[in-house]
């Protein structure tokens, strides 16, 4: 029970979310690659272009070892962090006859964390169904603009305007005939990059049973509604998506942890952070057990929130698990009777309670090693962006979708794991000092 078993456990919890996450994001581009390159291999028509279904390979191959070295990665720390919280007396007392039991059925509220767990699973599926239903959305709407193209009424329109938005889409303003001379006008997408000035000559495709549904043969002009409507439909799917995995394993692990040690009565506390201010978290708990220990959790990210108990100071509760696979269960929620589970994570090992410790005096040495260290990170961090930015625009000049895609995706991770492998390289030479 020493702030060097608190920094251990917490770098441990640290480095499985973000393996956790890793494994997430990359399953989910070698997923997404793989999905569009088997719509290019099926769809009649489409042609590889140069180094197109090779670059499509490559990045596949690379999310799939990514990811399963983001899994391999955190089996790893898990076994690591297994071993460090082996002993319950770090995080709950020892169990006694005086623990509740009665007031609660503490073994129906261990085996009611399970359908949580499975609850996040289903949610897994719901998303899943979610970001399906876009690609098919997707896959819909480049369908109905090759169809335009093959089968649609082919005629001479004229530039009339060249547009370009600072908010939404660029378009071109276009005059085009229909029937026996009927002049009609549209204003068409502009995303493909090609250069348009006024009263150029364009060859302008509109549908024969709706004339006013036009393209070009290089402008596919999608709906951007129905565009938008899919672009938010993939963000919130993706994001719902790694959400519910996440809350899923977590809900697993507190269950087994749950299951392992059994319940322990307290005293506890919601602490919010009030008030408003950056580097905002969620709210602390304040944890006094009978035998006169304490330990300080915080309430981790769930629909199942702590804040409605902030009410009702040193209120009785069940504390389960161990380290970060903690659950805190409430007699009952604000509004409803049963008993309320509330996720959470240890910030500190169970001890006894002690006075606040003095101040440590700033070390001016210290202080010009971290300057010096946050300065080079900076500037490395610039040079990394500075290229990344460099490969986006020559992907983008190649038109690589997909690599773009992964690149884009990759390099703006990758300083996160970076930025904790450097810190805490600092944070042990200052320890070492």
């Amino acid at each position: 029970m020493t702030l060097g078993m608190d920094r251990d456990a917490t770098k441990h919890r640290r480095w499985q979310n973000t393996f956790l996450a890793g494994a997430i994001v990359f399953g989910l581009a070698a997923l997404g690659d793989a999905a569009g390159t088997a719509y290019a291999l099926t769809a009649p028509g489409y042609v590889f272009e140069g180094g197109e279904l090779a670059g499509e390979i490559m990045v596949f191959v690379l999310a799939a070892a990514l990811m399963l070295g983001c899994v391999a990665l955190g089996r790893r720390h898990d076994r690591r962090r297994a071993a460090l919280v082996a002993e319950h007396e770090h995080w709950l007392p020892a169990l006694t006859e005086r623990n509740g039991e009665g007031q609660v059925d503490l073994d129906a509220e261990t085996a009611r964390l399970r359908p949580l767990w499975l609850r996040s699973v289903g949610f897994v599926l719901v998303w899943m169904a979610v970001l399906a239903g876009v690609v098919a959305g997707f896959a819909v709407m480049s369908a109905s603009a090759d169809r335009l193209l093959k089968t649609g009424a082919r005629v001479t329109g004229e530039v009339l305007g060249v547009h370009k938005h600072s908010r939404g889409e660029d378009t071109i303003h276009v005059a085009y005939p229909v029937g026996y001379g009927d002049l009609r006008f549209a204003d068409i997408v502009w995303d493909s990059g090609r250069p348009y000035t006024k009263g150029q000559q364009i060859t302008v495709i509109y549908d024969k049973a709706d004339p006013d549904r036009v393209r070009t043969p290089d402008e596919t002009n999608d709906d951007q509604t129905w565009t938008w409507v899919l672009v938010a439909g993939t963000i919130a799917g993706v994001s719902g998506l790694v959400l519910s995995v996440i809350a899923a394993v977590n809900w697993r692990r507190r269950h087994r942890a749950v299951f392992g040690t059994g319940w322990r009565i307290a005293s506890v506390t919601v602490v919010p952070d009030y008030p408003v201010r950056k580097g905002r978290h969620l709210p602390d708990i304040e944890v006094d057990y009978r035998d006169g220990t304490r330990i300080t959790l915080r309430a981790a990210t769930s629909s199942h929130g702590s804040v409605p108990m902030k009410h009702q100071p040193n209120r009785r509760a069940w504390i389960g698990g161990t380290d970060r696979d903690m659950v805190v269960l409430f007699p009952h929620g604000r509004w409803r009777k049963p008993p309320y589970a509330v996720p959470a994570y240890a910030l500190t090992t169970r001890t006894g309670a002690k006075a606040a410790a003095a101040p440590i005096p700033e070390d001016p040495e210290q202080t010009a090693f971290v300057k010096r260290k946050l300065r080079r990170f900076l500037i490395a961090m610039a040079a990394w962006y500075a290229v990344l930015i460099a490969a986006v625009v020559v992907l983008v000049e190649l038109d690589l979708v997909w690599p773009l895609f992964f690149v884009g995706l990759v390099g703006s991770l990758a300083p996160v794991p970076l930025a904790q492998i450097y810190f805490t390289r600092i944070r042990a030479a200052l320890e070492e000092k």
